[in-house]
């Protein structure tokens, strides 16, 4: 959560099934946060996109990262002898 959400003092309620709540309040104490700051950035994270990057940022950062893989797996071959 940013500093200004922080400070921000609008509210708004919203009604949860039971369950689901609970597996909010589960999944924000496993990341240290309260439970309105685990929804504050679940929304963000769904909601935000980075127009800072080309749309397809993403799959050129994916397929750099499996090339880097590649050449390390090879690397590990050649050392067995594979």
């Amino acid at each position: 959560m940013t500093e200004e959400n922080r400070r921000l003092d609008d509210k708004f309620a919203l009604r949860l099934p039971k369950a689901l709540k609970e597996q909010i309040a589960a999944q924000a104490m496993l990341n240290n946060r309260s439970t309105n700051a685990e929804m504050v950035a679940r929304l963000e994270a769904s909601l935000v996109p980075d127009f800072t990057k080309p749309a397809d940022w993403e799959m050129g950062e994916l397929r750099q990262e499996i090339d880097g893989l590649k050449g390390q797996i090879a690397a590990i071959n050649k050392k067995l002898g594979m």
